[in-house]
């Protein structure tokens, strides 16, 4: 592995859950690594959404929505209705074991930045999280003679697969756009003060069922093809999981705000 290039790094795009990022670097992380911890998944509780990539579709619509969010039509999995407040995570930081752990989560405290000079992607480390030590790790970064343990060579190969699948997802919502099947949506829940007007508690973008259900036979062949027509089911199918937030935030006792598309 090489060590970091003189131009520093940077991370660029919507990075939840990144603090203190570094460019691992053989010298000055040499005596680092990292080390078990009672509370794993603190990071995660205050983030009610993470970033998705499009091949996890399938595995993640039995556990979360699966939305696109602001501009870019990026899609993420809800894991809560507002800032601060994750139903997936308890306060003792423990991950509830019975849903899908995203790709992205598990892809923390690893991060790939992108050199401005020449494009080269650098994997990166965040040096804030809890179970990153600089002394006496479990897992050490780098073995005595400077090299990258294994632990470090899985987690190199997993940032690199999730960036290769990061672009393919981006060229994916390229193509809902193109095919025009995205609209606005929301959730709304029955208002006790006044039943005829319920509250929206998310507002987000998802397939058109009418769109989708009018595209011709070339093009659904098209789609499940390249792997479109599984990812938009999948979409499809994650909806169903709004209930499972608001029944989880209900019992929680946790205030509803709107996600804002």
């Amino acid at each position: 592995m090489a060590d970091a290039p003189a131009t520093e790094p940077r991370l660029t795009g919507s990075v939840p859950l990144y603090k203190n990022v570094e460019p691992l670097n053989r010298q000055k992380h040499k005596n680092y690594g990292v080390k078990t911890v009672a509370n794993p998944f603190s990071f995660l509780k205050d983030w009610h959404f993470v970033p998705a990539i499009s091949p996890e579709f399938s595995f993640a619509c039995g556990s979360y929505p699966i939305i696109f969010l602001g501009e870019r039509k990026m899609p993420v999995l809800v894991m809560g209705l507002r800032q601060g407040s994750n139903v997936f995570v308890t306060g003792e930081g423990q991950f509830d074991n019975e849903h899908y752990i995203p790709a992205y989560v598990r892809r923390y405290p690893f991060v790939s930045a992108t050199n401005p000079n020449d494009q080269a992607s650098t994997v990166c480390v965040d040096l804030d999280a809890e179970f990153v030590v600089s002394e006496n790790p479990e897992r050490p970064f780098f073995d005595e003679k400077g090299e990258p343990t294994d632990y470090t060579k899985q987690a190199i190969d997993f940032v690199s697969a999730f960036e290769n699948d990061a672009r393919a997802t981006e060229a994916f919502v390229e193509r809902l756009i193109a095919l025009d099947l995205l609209e606005q949506k929301d959730v709304k829940v029955a208002n006790p003060q006044d039943p005829q007007n319920p509250v929206t508690v998310a507002e987000y973008w998802g397939v058109s069922n009418e769109k989708f259900a009018a595209l011709p036979a070339a093009k659904l062949k098209e789609m499940m093809d390249n792997g479109d027509l599984t990812a938009v089911m999948s979409h499809l199918i994650s909806l169903q999981r709004w209930d499972r937030i608001l029944r989880r935030t209900s019992q929680l006792g946790q205030a509803q705000a709107p996600a804002q598309a």
